[in-house]
């Protein structure tokens, strides 16, 4: 059913549905004098729901419309899916715009007005023939996370986690080392077993900027488990309520009825930085929640910025008692990253330079699926590497991890970029780098920057500050 974004008419300049004036071109929500501004990706989202309004859509079918030439996970619909309930201010549990289907996806309830262009009627697109999507055929997940067969390593990351001791555990990591997949992965193991311990609940937290927003992205992520609810005999109105600390506490308490522990998985957790600042006693609530109840094991996964919540002084406890020490996450393990490179590589290409795009990678399992999906597109390893290099995404994500070292951190990544380490390096500078996996050692145990990619752009940041002084 699945009908790519022109097919069937121009989009409409403007679109009413019911108090809220949508303007795809300008992707601008209005009501009244309030202005809500969203992400292009969003809006094609909202205008295929427009064009089948009352219709079920799947999750294939947005994939297919909004991003026909790319492969995409199901997360990213989700996320854009909880995007637009958070903008046009739509409650999951009793929605006015956009219901969830379980196992079919998703359906827009009011049909919205054309000001200008109208879009044709659900029952002419009803009719229309079938497209299938157009998904990429490269065995690498660029800007993705991954799981199942696409998933390599972490073995040890998985076992501490699921059979260690400690039932609160901090994934920390720099930016697309992985953390979601990892996440993701655990979530896909555990909901798998017949006779399983856990029941996973992946909460994402990306946006929560607000007090309300953590409950309803909670309220999210329990209708996104819907499906497997069921499976263990419980419905969703029994264990959903509008308070987040009541829904938690009637799902940990059903769950422990049916033999099983409560394995959340909690991504994006920096936000509960903002959060903590509006709202002190929310986090002190939340605290004895995750880790003062049985039969609830909570994996949470940041950056380093999180340690800011180390720093609050407004209860005995800071949140991070009962995380920390953090399970740091960094680059793969060499036999993981060969594995990641070959995995369905049939590019001769490839295959005679895999060590190499092993080395310039550092095993960074992101940097990897770039350079073995760049050289697939180009043919060529070098042209490969500067592509990446230039990506303006691995750019950004360098840069944000580079802002959130301290000032004698980045000295030491600089100097390893140049002329080598000061020797007045602190011993829990060079510790923390290497655990971040922005340092390395090499064979010979020289310290050296973790790949050649990050060593170009930290020479680029070099030359930038001289060029200003």
């Amino acid at each position: 059913m699945e009908q790519r974004r022109g097919e069937a008419g121009e989009t409409p300049s403007e679109l009413n549905l019911e108090e809220w004036r949508i303007q795809p071109s300008l992707n601008r929500l209005m009501r009244g004098d309030a202005v809500v501004r969203i992400e292009p990706k969003l809006m094609d989202v909202l205008v295929f729901l427009a064009r089948h309004a009352g219709q079920v859509v799947s999750k294939d079918d947005i994939a297919g419309a909004v991003w026909p030439e790319t492969f995409i996970s199901e997360s990213v619909i989700t996320r854009a899916i909880a995007g637009l309930r958070k903008a046009l201010e739509d409650d999951v549990r009793a929605p006015r715009f956009i219901e969830t289907i379980a196992k079919r996806g998703y359906r827009l309830l009011t049909a919205p007005v054309a000001v200008s262009q109208p879009a044709p009627p659900p029952q002419a697109l009803a009719q229309a023939p079938p497209v299938r999507p157009s998904v990429s055929s490269t065995p690498y997940a660029v800007g993705q996370w991954v799981r199942g067969e696409r998933f390599h390593g972490r073995s040890s990351e998985i076992a501490e986690i699921l059979d260690g001791p400690r039932n609160g555990v901090w994934l920390l990591g720099t930016r697309a080392i992985g953390k979601t997949s990892l996440l993701k992965q655990l979530e896909h193991l555990t909901a798998h077993e017949p006779e399983g311990r856990y029941f996973p609940l992946f909460w994402d937290l990306q946006g929560s900027t607000e007090p309300d927003d953590l409950h309803g992205d909670f309220a999210a992520a329990l209708a996104e488990a819907e499906d497997r609810l069921g499976g263990l005999g419980l419905r969703l109105e029994d264990v959903a309520a509008d308070d987040l600390f009541d829904s938690l506490g009637r799902l940990r308490r059903a769950l422990r009825a049916k033999g099983r522990t409560l394995l959340l998985l909690w991504d994006e957790v920096e936000e509960l930085i903002h959060l903590h600042a509006k709202s002190p006693a929310l986090l002190r609530k939340l605290r004895r929640a995750l880790q003062s109840q049985e039969g609830i094991r909570t994996v949470m996964a940041s950056g380093p910025r999180l340690w800011k919540l180390a720093e609050q002084r407004d209860d005995t406890s800071p949140f991070l008692h009962g995380f920390a020490p953090p399970l740091y996450l960094g680059p793969l393990q060499a036999d993981a990253a060969r594995g990641l490179v070959r995995q369905g590589a049939v590019d001769p290409a490839i295959l005679e330079t895999a060590e190499e795009v092993l080395r310039r990678s550092g095993h960074h399992p992101t940097l990897l699926q770039m350079l073995c999906a760049r050289i697939r597109e180009l043919g060529d390893l070098e042209r490969a590497t500067e592509a990446v290099a230039a990506d303006p995404t691995i750019r950004f994500f360098f840069a944000v991890d580079f802002d959130l070292l301290t000032s004698s951190e980045r000295e030491v990544l600089l100097g390893l970029s140049g002329s080598g380490a000061s020797p007045g390096a602190r011993p829990e500078d060079l510790l923390h780098l290497e655990r971040l996996g922005l340092m390395r050692r090499s064979g010979e145990g020289r310290l050296e920057v973790a790949n050649p990619i990050l060593g170009q752009w930290l020479r680029d940041q070099a030359d930038q500050c001289s060029s200003s002084d």
